[in-house]
């Protein structure tokens, strides 16, 4: 449609006061390709404004920002006004006639308007920048161009630019309006594309948006020669304009709402904010049709509605940076706690294998002590079978049989022993008291067992199980407490024809508890009555099967020494439960040094057997007794162990831990001081 023919206004205004006074007629417009403003007088046209002179225009423009008048009327007085224009754009004229101070005020208050909206557009814009130069995002840069748009535009539609430099000149002032309108919404649509996505998430709405975005392009680039065109193609290009940027402010809020269900609620200023221009350009449009003639229309509210847009959409970017570091951090922190569990389990694996290590070596130290104590049985058995031999030669009336039947069964017992590498009589025949206490786990003690002694019952066709449940620490004399169950253990191998034996260590309320199970035959109620008390006679649980009933009592007279306990909890045909307590026991212990202990211990004396020249300046120079002297030392061997029984009283194994202050033998010494 064309808008070439010129639109004639006529105007009938009266003063109905009582008095004389001054008003402006304002049209509200100051981009018109031709403009006049009559005053009928008399049947005279004296033309007030000119807006077709470029120098009587821009006096008249900044003077009052608007095509107005000065309007001067006594009571009663009436005048005619007459208007002629001609726009390149649109015919919207909104007449209006205010007082000096009514105008004034409503043009200082646009000005402060457009100025405040201008200041917090370019804030955001440099905060725009700041984020893209840390981030590097690319959508804070279309955003920050959308903005410059829109802070160049909202200037330009109050007429700014047009007061000051386009006064004559409308056809440039109507180009870079849709430059400015198009800009602004291409620089959203793509960055609406970049923000949320749109080519793989929602490829459709993606090409809708690529589609205005070259439509607006398109616009942009042809308006530079604007006036070459004919009138019907201006007229089509700023419909096109306005096509453009109502469908891209229209469109976003779809985007926004599907970014907002898809991407995270964190998302709802960017819906509200593209809604709200949305919902400001229904409004205008409703308003302007004059459909609800109550409706108020007010254009100057679009530089508040687009900065109230701005800042949505960069508080939603805001949001969504907040989330994404949320989600890094989150990430860090589940990449941080799989590293610790690496770790963890790096150092477990490598605990696993020094306590490997150690049970190697403490399994080569048992066999050691095995194999001397076996030397030792094999020396005894020799002169067993002398002395048997001795008596079966000079015992014609059998008188000595029994003192010989019972002499072959001791031999044939400690035989047995030897063959399957068990044997406490090393040990146990000390009737020292002498300890070496250290910290241990469970299962660096039953693991060495486990492995002693699944071959020998595997002979058998036994099984053999050992269980540790939880994390059990002992503070304890780790040899003695192996050798006590080695005879347990080997009551169970002897006493049973299947099945199997097990032997379970948990923690209780007092220290470690020790279950050892067999399914053999069981003793009788006596037997276990027997064993459980104080009786030191000969014990045997059955006729048919050799031994002297020792293996218990030694086990017993071990657990004793360590200060805890042995008991026989039940005994059938079904199989024997055989309890013991030990104090001192922790899922974990606190290391600590020797002076920590020595603080613990004020009536005895420690001395490092590990610095010789020390420890035997110290032994040398003593005053307390040898019963109250602790050798500290790394080695636990049995050679160390022979030696140090003869100087010290008690001997602790490095690395050592606060929790050894608690153990009863310390006390119990302290007390027969």
């Amino acid at each position: 449609m064309s808008l070439r023919p010129k639109t004639t206004a006529l105007l009938r205004v009266r003063n109905a006061g009582d008095k004389s006074a001054a008003w402006i007629f304002t049209t509200g417009r100051g981009s018109l390709k031709y403009f006049r403003l009559y005053e009928v007088q008399d049947g005279r046209f004296d033309l007030t404004v000119d807006g077709a002179d470029a120098a009587s225009a821009s006096r008249n423009l900044r003077t009052y920002q608007a095509f107005s008048s000065e309007l001067v009327l006594d009571p009663g007085q009436e005048k005619i006004l007459v208007i002629d224009f001609l726009s390149e754009n649109s015919t919207y004229m909104p007449l209006r006639i205010e007082t000096y101070g009514s105008f004034f005020k409503a043009r200082r208050e646009n000005i402060a308007m457009v100025s405040g909206v201008v200041i917090a557009v370019v804030v955001l814009i440099l905060l725009n920048f700041l984020f893209f130069s840390i981030t590097g995002h690319r959508e804070f840069i279309w955003l920050a161009i959308a903005q410059a748009f829109f802070a160049l535009n909202t200037v330009h539609s109050e007429g700014y630019f047009t007061i000051f430099f386009l006064a004559d000149a409308p056809l440039l002032g109507v180009a870079i309006e849709e430059i400015f309108k198009c800009g602004f919404a291409a620089a959203m649509a793509q960055f609406g594309r970049s923000f949320v996505g749109t080519r793989q998430r929602f490829p459709k709405r993606d090409l809708v948006l690529r589609t205005l975005i070259g439509a607006a392009l398109a616009i942009m680039l042809l308006q530079p020669g604007l006036w070459l065109y004919p009138p019907g193609l201006r007229s089509a290009l700023h419909i096109g304009g306005w096509f453009v940027a109502v469908a891209v402010a229209l469109f976003l809020p779809f985007i926004g709402f599907a970014a907002m269900k898809q991407l995270g609620r964190q998302l709802w200023p960017l819906f509200v904010g593209w809604g709200s221009l949305a919902a400001f350009i229904i409004y205008a449009a409703v308003a302007s049709m004059g459909i609800f003639s109550w409706l108020p229309i007010n254009w100057h509210l679009s530089g508040p509605v687009g900065l109230f847009e701005s800042l949505m959409v960069t508080l939603a970017l805001g949001l969504n940076l907040k989330k994404i570091q949320g989600d890094k951090l989150e990430a860090d922190s589940n990449y941080a706690r799989s590293m610790e569990e690496r770790v963890a389990i790096s150092e477990q694996a490598a605990r696993l294998a020094k306590e490997k290590a150690f049970a190697l070596e403490t399994v080569n130290s048992q066999n050691a002590l095995l194999h001397a104590s076996g030397h030792d049985s094999r020396q005894v058995i020799l002169a067993l079978n002398s002395a048997i031999g001795v008596l079966k030669r000079g015992d014609g009336a059998s008188a000595h049989g029994e003192l010989t039947a019972m002499l072959q069964s001791s031999a044939d017992y400690l035989n047995e022993i030897v063959s399957t590498t068990i044997s406490g009589a090393n040990i146990v025949g000390d009737d020292t008291d002498f300890l070496a206490l250290s910290s241990f786990r469970a299962q660096a003690l039953v693991e060495p067992l486990a492995m002693m002694f699944r071959t020998p019952f595997a002979g058998k066709k036994l099984t053999l199980t050992v269980q540790v449940e939880g994390e059990v620490t002992l503070v304890s004399d780790k040899p003695l407490l192996m050798r006590a169950l080695a005879n347990l253990l080997s009551n169970c191998y002897h006493y049973t024809e299947r099945g199997g034996a097990s032997l379970t260590i948990g923690t209780g309320a007092s220290g470690a508890a020790i279950h050892i199970r067999d399914s053999g035959r069981g003793m009788s109620p006596a037997i276990m009555h027997a064993l459980n008390g104080d009786d030191t006679g000969r014990l045997r649980g059955h006729a048919d099967v050799g031994g002297t009933g020792s293996g218990f009592r030694s086990a017993k007279r071990l657990i004793e020494r360590l200060s805890g306990s042995l008991e026989i909890l039940s005994s059938d045909s079904s199989g024997t439960l055989i309890r013991i307590l030990l104090p001192c026991a922790w899922p974990e212990v606190t290391p600590c040094d020797a002076e920590t202990i020595q603080a613990g211990l004020p009536d005895w004396q420690l001395l490092d057997f590990d610095q010789r020249a020390a420890f035997e300046t110290g032994l040398a120079g003593s005053t307390v007794a040898k019963r109250q002297i602790i050798a500290l030392s790394y080695d636990d061997t049995t050679v160390t162990r022979s030696r140090l029984r003869n100087q010290v009283g008690l001997m602790i194994i490095k690395p050592i831990c606060r929790e050894l202050l608690g153990h009863p033998v310390f006390a119990a010494r302290s007390e027969n001081v």
